[in-house]
Parts: structure tokens; sequence; C-alpha cells
């Protein structure tokens, strides 16, 4: 009814931008871009309207038969395929509603607050869980995987190429045995949330305002942390400074405290400029040592930033801000570029004011040159074992420290919450 389910998929709501919602769309009218894209400015809609033309929407796909309950319980294999510095891995895991008030599924970021009303809203309007919280669990052993492993035979749902050359494929298992076998399994593991934490908490907020025990149910996509597969890449910074600003005199405020190193790079592609850093961050990582890449209004010039071992009693940690996060790329970031030598308020941290994720460094390079940032920030990766060091803590470390690839499809699957 729908034609190819692949064109019915996205990335997550938070990849979009204009020219992506209107290629998905084209895609298809039963896109479920349509559906999970953020009003203009990332929400949320204080009128409604648009999270009320989302559900009528969606009632008319469901009568259309776009949209079909299972039959029967299940899970969804979901398998993802991709090539990684010349290497093609494969990442296996599987979808399933999980509990919201799981104690033993742990955040590991701080959110936005909009992004979060936003989600709540339309979650709210909608009564539908569109797309996946991403969980990584640790198991060594790689039971789990094994018997995902077996599912393989099944009939594949949806198979879906990506344009960053990863596969999707879907498949459902109704076999009871194998389903209890992986339940069994994943009883005692730790789980970390990966991704999804804007959905998860307006989830939280959307079953606390609704007050029904149902609406604690969330679609979660679960992969083996231990197994190969799994790449966690940095989320580089854009930082739109005020006018009036002084480079010079962010230098010398940065100075205070970071160990600032320049390098003449002339007239320099901003590929060569991006590897020059990134390998530089990499030497300092080898040692040890975290250090940022930055570019600036000096078209011939770049930066290695690097952090101080222990960083001095006078820098600006939250008070809230635990021993272990601090010592974590991200939070030094926060804390000594943004909040000590830019001067951010606590409520432009929050909101991510004047900032830019950039999840490629060269493109970053070059939208600096072409004065969309006044400055670019290139970060380490977080270490996987870090984010559940983070997370057994129950601590957070800062909004968009991590970026795990390649992402989750939006729409594989939906949960209809009012038919958990």
């Amino acid at each position: 009814m729908v034609g190819d389910p692949a064109a019915c998929v996205s990335p997550p709501f938070d990849q979009f931008n204009p020219a992506l919602v209107a290629q998905l769309e084209a895609q298809s009218v039963y896109n479920v871009a349509r559906l999970v894209a953020a009003p203009p400015g990332g929400g949320p809609d204080e009128s409604g309207d648009s999270y009320r033309e989302k559900a009528a929407l969606l009632d008319d796909w469901i009568a259309a038969k776009a949209l079909t309950p299972d039959a029967s319980p299940g899970i969804y294999p979901y398998t993802q395929k991709y090539t990684r510095s010349g290497q093609r891995l494969t990442r296996r895991g599987f979808i399933a509603v999980g509990d919201l008030r799981d104690a033993a599924i742990l955040p590991h970021e701080a959110t936005h607050a909009h992004v979060r009303e936003d989600r709540a809203r339309l979650r709210r309007a909608t009564a539908v869980d569109f797309g996946l919280i991403f969980v990584v669990y640790s198991d060594p052993t790689g039971e789990i995987d094994r018997i995902l492993r077996d599912c393989e035979a099944t009939e594949c749902l949806v198979e879906a190429e990506q344009p960053d050359g990863s596969l999707h494929e879907l498949r459902r298992c109704t076999d009871t045995h194998r389903i209890e076998r992986v339940v069994r399994s994943l009883r005692d593991l730790d789980c970390v949330i990966a991704d999804g934490h804007h959905r998860t908490a307006a989830a939280f907020d959307a079953w606390r305002e609704v007050g029904e025990e149902r609406w604690a149910a969330i679609m979660m996509a679960f992969f083996n942390a231990d197994a190969p597969g799994v790449t966690v890449l940095p989320l580089h910074r854009g930082v739109e400074c005020p006018a009036g600003w002084k480079f010079d005199v962010f230098l010398d405020r940065l100075a205070e405290f970071f160990e600032v190193i320049r390098f003449n790079v002339g007239d320099a592609a901003p590929r060569d400029v991006a590897e020059i850093l990134e390998e530089h961050i990499r030497e300092r990582a080898k040692q040890g040592n975290i250090a940022f890449g930055m570019v600036g209004p000096p078209p011939d010039a770049a930066y290695l930033v690097e952090a101080p071992a222990s960083p001095s009693a006078d820098w600006p940690f939250p008070d809230a801000m635990h021993p272990v996060v601090r010592g974590m790329p991200t939070a030094l970031f926060e804390t000594g570029v943004l909040r000590g030598a830019l001067h951010f308020e606590d409520f432009q941290v929050d909101r991510g004011d004047r900032l830019r994720f950039r999840k490629d460094a060269t493109d970053l390079v070059m939208e600096v040159r072409e004065g969309q940032y006044q400055l670019g920030f290139l970060l380490p990766p977080t270490p996987l074992d870090a984010v559940f060091e983070v997370a057994r803590l129950r601590q957070n470390l800062p909004q968009k420290s991590t970026y795990f690839f390649p992402k989750l499809l939006t729409g594989l699957t939906v949960h209809r919450i009012e038919a958990a």
C-alpha cells in the first residue's frame, strides 16, 4: 500500500534541514518526515497547530492502511552494515518496546529544554512513538548477537540504503523461545541510552502529564556495545559570535584556560586543514591529553587548543558537575571555551544558543571560512567506556557529546501508545 517501505523512512528528526525534508517528502507521500519534522526554529509550536495537523495526517495514514498493527507479539531484528576507515562492519540489534521507568536503562547526556518540549507535545498529540531510542548494552559473551544472527534467515521486511553508504535491514521474530532467550539475557545487563535523549525525556514528560501507565512504554532499539560495529564519532562545534566580538581579545581569554598553539596553514584546502588538526588531536589523545582543533577569522591560521592535565581551582565548572564528567572532552569544551572564554550564560548553554553541531570536520572548516560561524572547534570522540562510566554514576555529559554512527532510521516501526 505504501510502495517501497525504504522510501518511507528517514534519519532522526534532529538531522533534518529544509533541503533534506523536501527530499524525503518527495520520496513518498507516506514518508515519516511529514510526521516528525520539528516546527520552524526547532519548536515548540506554542499554537499547537503543527501537532494537530500531524495527528490528523497520522489518522489519515491509519485509515488508508499505510500503517497496520502487528497481529501477534514479536521483536524486530535490525541490522546495519556500513564502511568505516575502509572496513565493512555489521551492527546487529533488535527493536522492542521498553519501559521508561526501568532503572537499568541509563541516560548519559543532558538535553535542550525547548527540543524536549516540542517532542513531548508531538507525542501527546499523536499518541505514537515514531523514532527509536538507541540503547547499547554491555555483553562480552555475545549471547544476544548469536540469537539475532539466527534470525537473519527470515524474510527481510525493509532494506534501505542511505546516502552515507549504510544498509539497514529489518526482520520480524515471533519465535517465543528466541524472544524469551533475548529477554532473559538482557535482564541483568547494563543498558545506556546512546541516542534519543530528547525523545526519552519528552516521553517522560508526556507520561507524567497524561498519568497513564501505557504512556511509560516506548520504542527502543538495543545493540551490543561489546560487538564489532559500534562506532562513536565526535560532534564538532560552530560558534556564532555577537557583533563587536574581537578575535584577539578572545584568544587572550582562551589562553587563560588552555595552551593555544598556532599553525600557519596558508591557503590549504579545508580538508587538509581538518586532517592536520585531527592528526594533532589524535596524537595528544595517545599521550593521554585532551585537545581541540580551532579555526577562526584568519584564513591562513589554525589552532590547537590543549586542556591542562589538572584544571585550576577557578576553572568554571558548575558545582553540580561530577569529577568524572569534568574530565570529558565536551565538558572541558563547554566550561573552558563556552563559559570561560566566551562568557556563555547557563541558559545559553542549555538551549545551545549560537552553537551549530557538525559531524564533518571539513564542512566545519569550510563554513567558518564562508562566514557562517566565526569560530569552529574540532573535538575528539568521547570513549565508549567513558559513556558507560558516566551513565553508571547516574550523571550526564553535555549535550551532543556522542555521535553514534550510523544513525538509526525513523519509521522502520511505529509504536502506537493506546495499543500498548
